[in-house]
């Protein structure tokens, strides 16, 4: 089984980073062969609109994200990580998922292999665990729905500001190990 993870922070060394690579070394650690995407470190656009992709299966711009929703296709289990930026997941995020489009058929049913298994992770410096509780759980149906995926767990490491600060927070860690680990149970 083939685990990919997603992340939509700018920091590579961020605390969205350092959880999603905990959920991915769960899963790593039952088995799974893992991948990492950073997506401010590629160079892609966001959807053009074109309706292309209704009329092909594919999206007509040919960049980084390319290769991505190839790895998508045929992973088992995604792990999407973002932290919040001014109220809302980050611009990489964002494009990332506008271009996630080419990803539905005209009639809104998925062209990915559906019964994928999901992970969201996010991170906020808001100290208020209900803050973003609206941007995660739109995200959740929007994989439930446009996806057909399994959403089995939503983390958010909450109040963190200086990259690594999660690491601190055993509980959380250990949280996004699981996930990993039960990805597939």
């Amino acid at each position: 089984m083939k685990v990919i993870g997603i992340v939509g922070s700018p920091r590579k060394n961020g605390n969205t980073n350092i959880l999603v690579q905990q959920v991915l070394a769960g899963a790593a650690e039952a088995g799974a062969e893992t991948r990492t995407f950073i997506l401010n470190e590629m160079n892609y656009k966001g959807c053009q609109g074109c309706d292309y992709c209704k009329g092909h299966d594919k999206c007509k711009l040919e960049d980084d994200l390319t290769e991505v929703f190839e790895e998508l296709a045929s992973a088992g289990g995604v792990v999407f990580g973002s932290p919040i930026y001014f109220g809302q997941f980050t611009g990489q995020m964002r494009l990332f998922l506008d271009r996630c489009y080419s990803l539905i058929n005209a009639d809104f049913s998925p062209r990915l292999p559906v019964g994928k298994k999901a992970v969201i992770v996010g991170t906020q410096g808001a100290p208020d665990p209900a803050a973003f509780k609206g941007v995660y759980e739109e995200f959740k149906g929007q994989v439930s729905g446009f996806m057909q995926a399994e959403v089995k767990d939503v983390l958010v490491g909450v109040g963190y500001h200086a990259p690594g600060e999660v690491k601190d927070n055993i509980e959380l860690m250990e949280k996004a190990k699981n996930a990993g680990l039960n990805l597939f149970k």
